[in-house]
């Protein structure tokens, strides 16, 4: 499934922006909640809104009832009795036919990623891509024969870290296991997920696989605390992951957990500070800070503060935001106005300590979007909250330590999340790294952007 990702760069950017204008130009629609193949509505609606201008909007989704779990638990429990009860070729059949479905499609989801989430084209096109490769792993998993047996209802939470790539990849590992999967999009771009569901929704597979949105989030608690729901998957940061870390108490519920935490990075004995600051800065504001990847604090020795400091600041200054449409831009806007007001109230907080950026910025039609300037942060206390725990916006904080001793101390003092990174020119201290520091991948001398969501989309977590 790799015909489109062959595109030249010239015909890659000509079929996405042909799509991009397209997508731009959909017809508004009301989107109902999807549970087994039938449609579910509320009594109250909400509108999501692109954060690159407040003026394009797809159109109206539910705002789901608090007690829906309840009401349709035994459609998704019958639906789990006919899924699970097909034969493994049938159900690889089903989602072999959806990935090239979704490949056929991957100009118009990139695209559909980029307005309804903020991302770039190319941050766009690697969720779609990270999604192929997932269904392609998942099917090469499904053919060894996979070992185990399948649990039931699987709730599968989101945020926007990750609006197709994550979550779209644990619900087609559920199902392809034998399980149902009920997905919560992220309140603030549901459209991704809404675009693909729409093109692969066929036959058996549309009952397997349901939608249902949540703005408030009351819909999404009452549904982690189902006594029916076999196991709760989440992909993202914040209020969302720490809810689903608190539900997880029951030995006999099955958990999934891809946490964004602050993906820290290291610079060691390093000649080229110059580079190593580019690629600092590249992992920490792309996609604005919102990647599952997204580094938010980096430990430079005092050695060599000043000089990595000055290099960082000009790398930021060359760092553009603006239009995720137009390709030249390092990245685009936050994910929606509540993301802007936090991260410029948290930037007010941290005043005395902010060297760069942290403006909202409103020049000309960017004004009408959630563009901001990401922040770098100097001289917090080691244990101020910024140096520990992850806030998923564009902030950078330089902590500095006395040797590398102190250096792997910052590091597991603080929520490592998916990644964790090392520059350094002596291989001792690289392979030290590489023992001493676990998280799920460790990056050396490079940026983090390669490493993709979905880390633990493997059939073996959805069978007991």
């Amino acid at each position: 499934m790799d015909m489109n990702q062959n595109d030249s760069p010239l015909d890659r950017k000509n079929k996405f922006d042909n799509a991009f204008n397209s997508i731009l130009n959909i017809d508004k629609m009301d989107y109902p909640n999807w549970i087994a193949g039938i449609k579910f509505a509320s009594a109250k609606d909400y509108v999501a809104i692109s954060p690159i201008d407040h003026s394009i909007q797809f159109g109206r989704f539910q705002q789901s009832e608090p007690d829906l779990p309840s009401a349709v638990m035994p459609k998704l429990q019958q639906a789990f009795q006919d899924w699970s009860s097909k034969a493994l070729e049938e159900r690889m059949d089903a989602v072999s036919e959806a990935a090239e479905t979704l490949e056929q499609n991957r100009y118009r989801l990139a695209a559909t990623v980029a307005i309804s989430a903020g991302m770039t084209e190319r941050e766009a096109l690697f969720e779609v891509d990270r999604l192929l490769d997932v269904l392609d792993d998942l099917l090469e998993e499904a053919e060894a024969g996979p070992q185990g047996r399948p649990m039931g209802v699987w709730a599968v939470l989101s945020s926007y870290n990750s609006p197709l790539a994550g979550p779209l990849s644990y619900a087609m590992a559920a199902i392809l296991a034998g399980n149902v999967a009920l997905v919560v999009p992220p309140a603030e771009c549901p459209m991704p997920l809404y675009m693909a569901y729409g093109v692969i929704a066929k036959g058996p597979l549309a009952e397997a696989i349901s939608l249902a949105t949540d703005p408030v989030g009351d819909m999404r608690r009452n549904l982690m605390d189902h006594p029916d729901l076999a196991g709760i998957a989440v992909c993202g940061s914040g209020e969302l992951v720490d809810e689903a870390m608190f539900t997880h108490v029951d030995d006999d519920l099955g958990f999934v957990a891809e946490i964004k935490g602050m993906n820290p990075a290291v610079v060691l004995s390093c000649k080229d500070l110059e580079a190593a600051a580019a690629m600092v800065v590249e992992s920490a504001f792309s996609y604005s800070g919102q990647r599952m990847d997204s580094c938010s604090k980096v430990i430079v020795l005092e050695t060599s503060f000043e000089p990595f400091l000055k290099a960082l600041l000009r790398e930021a200054e060359a760092f553009t935001v603006g239009d995720p449409a137009d390709s030249t831009m390092g990245t685009g806007p936050l994910a929606s106005p509540h993301r802007t007001d936090e991260f410029l109230g948290l930037v007010k907080e941290l005043a005395a300590n902010v060297v760069y950026g942290g403006k909202a910025i409103i020049d000309g039609f960017l004004s009408d979007g959630e563009y901001v300037s990401p922040a770098i942060l100097v001289g917090l206390d080691d244990d101020h909250e910024f140096n520990t725990i992850d806030h998923s916006l564009p902030f950078l904080s330089v902590q500095t330590a006395r040797d590398m001793d102190e250096a792997l101390e910052l590091v597991q003092g603080c929520e490592t999340g998916i990644s964790a990174g090392v520059f350094s020119d002596v291989q001792e201290q690289v392979e030290r790294f590489l023992a001493e520091v676990k998280t799920d991948v460790v990056y050396v001398n490079s940026s983090n952007n390669c490493i993709a969501p979905a880390t633990k989309a493997r059939l073996s977590e959805f069978l007991s």
